[in-house]
């Protein structure tokens, strides 16, 4: 339902680089690649992803431990959730944008406001507020709490990304298990590549601080020029030499992340005395 495969995780290098290993969004700010060799072993010749086309002067080593990686499709996977989360009675308001939260005589938090596309306003009662908005989050509870004394310390990070077919990834082929690619530098930055189910092969890899966060996700815009770069990287690492034009795009995409300097999630209560103005119930 989701597109769960195991996976082989692996580095590709070219002539004789080293894969830059890093923590926290070192590595994503940077542009190096993820893969982190110590222990890893170098595939034997013609073995390796059929769908990746490796130049002349690279290696292409195993990073991960026997049955250690999956994968999956994050928009499937989302898809389902929330399809059981809906069938659990959970209440969609979409799309919709949190405008405001009331308090009653206590300064307890009672309920949030949330604004609809069509204007209209609705109070929906609550004790207890969990703010997941991705690295919109700090802007959304700035605006829910003008008074907190705490700052959300989550940015952003843009990426692009690339979904094509190949004729070299069938489902014959997916009955072995899929692969990650992480390559160092090519074409000035240093790709990832993802066999997944369903015939489909993922490229990213390529990002970027200093594209704007857009007020709302549904305008974020891919860059024309982003987008020719990956699709010069699919044309060099998913064609077989001297190949025609055989892939098939079928999706492109610019997505933000959210990033903290530690490279680790934030998940925490933010303490009433934070909130300035208001507490919520004990």
């Amino acid at each position: 339902k989701w597109g769960y495969c195991k996976s082989m995780g692996t580095s590709l290098t070219y002539d004789g680089e080293v894969a830059v290993g890093g923590s926290g969004e070192d590595w994503l700010r940077d542009g190096t690649s993820r893969a982190n060799v110590a222990g890893a072993h170098e595939f034997a010749e013609g073995e390796g992803p059929t769908w990746l086309t490796r130049a002349q002067g690279s290696s292409l080593e195993i990073i991960s431990q026997d049955e250690s990686v999956a994968q999956l499709d994050p928009m499937r996977l989302c898809q389902f959730l929330l399809g059981e989360s809906m069938d659990r009675g959970v209440q969609l308001h979409h799309p919709a944008t949190a405008i405001s939260v009331s308090k009653d005589t206590k300064d307890e938090l009672t309920s949030v406001r949330i604004a609809s596309a069509d204007g209209s306003e609705t109070d929906i009662p609550c004790t207890r507020l969990v703010i997941t908005a991705g690295p919109w989050t700090p802007t959304v509870f700035a605006s829910l709490f003008p008074s907190a004394t705490t700052k959300i310390p989550i940015s952003s990070l843009a990426g692009h990304s690339l979904l094509v077919k190949s004729p070299r990834w069938t489902k014959e082929h997916e009955a072995k298990g899929c692969h990650a690619v992480f390559a160092t530098d090519t074409l000035g930055f240093s790709p990832e590549i993802f066999s997944r189910l369903d015939e489909e092969v993922y490229i990213a890899g390529l990002n970027s601080t200093d594209i704007p966060l857009p007020e709302l996700p549904a305008d974020a815009k891919a860059q024309p020029e982003a987008i020719e770069t990956l699709k010069q990287t699919a044309a060099r690492m998913l064609r077989p030499p001297g190949g025609h034009d055989d892939l098939q795009v079928l999706r492109e995409g610019l997505c933000f992340r959210p990033v903290t300097s530690s490279g680790r999630p934030v998940i925490s209560k933010v303490p009433d005395s934070k909130l300035g103005d208001m507490k919520t119930r004990g």
